[in-house]
């Protein structure tokens, strides 16, 4: 059975995670020995074909697809049983930015699996990628014809927050709320907590990778961390996950002596590193689904509904700018006491979760 995933590769260490938590939950509905995985890069289109798999081109990749025969080389939709899209944000709508008009479905839906007579398609963990507060509104009408276009091609839908289920309804569309795949990655790769051994922070500027118009206090929130950082050094042994190298500068500027944890390209690395840690105070929402997944508590901070994501495992999230030093000191006191009980909380989450997906999922 050949599965194509429209994931990223060597790209997003969070977007690893939820490839290879769907990875495993495909595996208990499809209990076969002959399941072959093949990932796509979604920004460079052209890996979808077999001998371009390592291209980096982005967006000129799509031009490049174009003038390239299909029947020119083996290509992993065309010749797939099933196509998934793994997680990530699929919905959202900005003056700069619509989902309608990204770099993959195009080439990728309409130009090849839409040919393909034979293959079915998911659409799993879907999330938004909106303002921390939106309420959905904002959708323009191409942004809804790309929803409704997506929608109507998957046999299967689930949405990993609630912001997502509240869009799609909004043009008539009910879909299940399924806490993010990536916290089965750990049972995919039959990894589980090792010690307790620090106390893991992810720090990134303003709180997330993008501001969408929200006049963020990028100072105040170096400031209220990096005190809370410091006081918090002197009781705790804290390493920064860094997921990419602007990361590594952001924790050296906070701390020029910081020990840091960033290894380049290496999902399986940082999950090792994750099953070590007590808890975490995370900017990354990965990060934190993570250790969640190996059930060590946290709090997210962000600026985007990405982070709002924590609310279907457990978890609690903050907007940036309504977080100070009082806040992650309670937090790290929370923390510390369990958060209230929050392995034992997240064990019945994460079942609940496992058998909405295998209900979803067993459609034969």
């Amino acid at each position: 059975m050949n599965i194509a995933i429209i994931t990223t590769v060597k790209h997003n260490v969070g977007d690893d995670f939820v490839r290879e938590g769907i990875k495993y939950l495909i595996r208990q509905v499809y209990k076969k020995s002959d399941l072959e995985f093949h990932n796509i890069h979604k920004h460079s289109p052209i890996t979808v074909r077999k001998g371009y798999e390592d291209w980096r081109l982005g967006r000129p990749s799509v031009w490049l697809d174009k003038l390239i025969p299909k029947n020119a080389n083996s290509d992993y939709i065309l010749e797939a049983d099933l196509v998934i899209q793994s997680g990530a944000p699929v919905y959202w709508c900005h003056s700069e930015s619509h989902c309608y008009n990204n770099e993959w479905f195009q080439p990728l839906i309409r130009d090849r699996f839409k040919k393909n007579k034979s293959a079915r398609m998911f659409n799993l963990a879907a999330g938004s990628c909106q303002k921390y507060h939106s309420d959905g509104s904002e959708f323009c009408e191409k942004c809804y014809n790309y929803i409704n276009e997506f929608y109507d091609l998957c046999e299967v839908t689930t949405v990993r927050d609630t912001l997502s289920k509240t869009v799609l309804s909004k043009v008539g569309i009910n879909v299940p709320v399924i806490p993010c795949s990536s916290i089965f990655a750990v049972d995919e790769w039959g990894l589980k907590s090792e010690a307790e051994d620090f106390v893991v922070v992810n720090y990134m500027k303003g709180g997330a990778h993008y501001t969408f118009g929200q006049q963020i206090d990028f100072d105040r929130w170096h400031s209220e961390f990096k005190k809370f950082y410091f006081d918090m050094k002197k009781r705790e042994k804290v390493i920064f996950s860094c997921h990419n190298d602007k990361e590594v500068k952001e924790a050296l500027e906070l701390d020029p002596d910081a020990e840091i944890f960033h290894v380049k390209d290496d999902f399986l690395a940082y999950m090792k590193f994750y099953s070590k840690a007590k808890f975490g105070i995370m900017n990354r929402v990965h990060g934190a689904f993570m250790l969640a997944s190996l059930g060590k508590p946290s709090i997210i901070i962000g600026n985007d509904s990405r982070a709002r994501m924590a609310e279907e495992i457990g978890l609690k999230s903050y907007f940036v700018n309504d977080v100070d030093y009082e806040i992650l000191e309670n937090s790290y006191s929370f923390l510390s006491a369990g958060a209230d009980c929050f392995s034992d909380r997240f064990r019945l989450i994460k079942g609940k979760a496992f058998t909405d997906y295998q209900n979803i999922l067993n459609i034969d």
